[in-house]
Parts: structure tokens; C-alpha cells; sequence
């Protein structure tokens, strides 16, 4: 398990998920990053989503996000990464979850295309704070939003967070 985000190898890409919970506006945030081997920022994805019942069904409705937004990007071939120990364990398993999130990522799974090559990751939370710091900005986000070619400002101080 890695404690700091490191990038994937060469001609691979890593995408990153977490989930947050905003209780007073009863809404969770997810966030998805895409980067290549050269650490450089292919695609976001911020949403809004009702508030579910606890963090790691968050954080399993996050990683559901990535895999769907990944495959709709076009790529096959990707490292998930998360800091849910529970919901990576649960994506690496070939056996059907009983938690209350099992169902959500058994039917995210079922959607790989069959060619695909996914690696599960577990990082620990300073390994993922780039998507953990745009979950908690998701907030801000009506309904979703998508980046894929120019930046946005507010990433900018969370991408430097992973190179200190």
C-alpha cells in the first residue's frame, strides 16, 4: 500500500476516486482523475449525488463513477486507485459482496468491456489527496461537471499537494 500518489508506468493511466459527504446540504461529492505516466491531468470529473448512508457507499459510488467514466473516455487499459481499503478489496474479489454497497459495484464491474486490463489500487488518503481535495470541492458543483482539455483554476493547488 503507498503512502504518496505515485504515476502509473509508462503508456498506462491511473484513475483516481474518492467520495465525500456533505450532510448540512444532504449531498455527496465524488470526484474522478485521469493521468497519464507523465502526472499530467487527462480528464476530471466532479458530481453531486443524494446523500447516501455512509462514506464508504460514497466512496463505492465513486469508484462505480470512475470505471464508467474511464471506459466512456475510451480507455481499456487503467489502474484504479482508491483509499477505501473495504471497497478496493470488494473490486478485487471475484465473489459476490454482501455489503451494503456490494451490488453497486458488482453492476459496475459487470460493464467492463471484456478486453479491458483494470488493475485494483489501494493507496492510503495522502496517495489520493488530489481527489479527495476535489471530492470535498464538488460542494461547489451543480449537478456535474467534466474537464478534459484546459484546466480549470481550482485544481491548480491540489495538483502541486502530490509533489509537495
Amino acid at each position: 500500500m503507498q503512502s504518496r500518489w505515485s504515476p502509473p508506468p509508462t503508456g498506462m493511466i491511473k484513475v483516481n476516486f474518492d467520495g465525500a459527504l456533505f450532510r448540512d446540504i444532504r449531498k455527496a461529492g465524488i470526484e474522478v482523475i485521469v493521468r497519464d505516466s507523465n502526472e499530467q491531468a487527462i480528464a476530471t470529473l466532479s458530481e453531486q449525488a443524494s446523500l447516501p448512508f455512509s462514506l464508504e457507499i460514497a466512496k463505492a459510488m465513486a469508484a462505480a463513477r470512475a470505471l464508467s467514466f474511464v471506459q466512456g473516455l475510451g480507455f481499456t487499459s487503467f489502474i484504479l486507485e482508491g483509499d477505501s481499503a473495504n471497497v478496493i478489496n470488494t473490486l478485487k474479489s471475484e465473489e459476490m459482496s454482501l455489503s451494503t454497497y456490494g451490488h453497486i459495484l458488482s453492476s459496475a464491474k459487470s460493464l467492463l468491456v471484456v478486453s479491458s486490463y483494470v488493475s485494483f489500487s489501494h493507496v492510503r488518503r495522502f496517495g489520493n489527496i488530489v481527489a479527495h481535495n476535489l471530492a470535498k470541492h464538488a460542494r461547489h458543483v451543480r449537478g456535474f461537471s467534466v474537464w478534459t482539455e484546459n484546466a480549470p483554476p481550482h485544481p491548480d493547488y491540489v495538483f502541486l499537494t502530490d509533489h509537495g
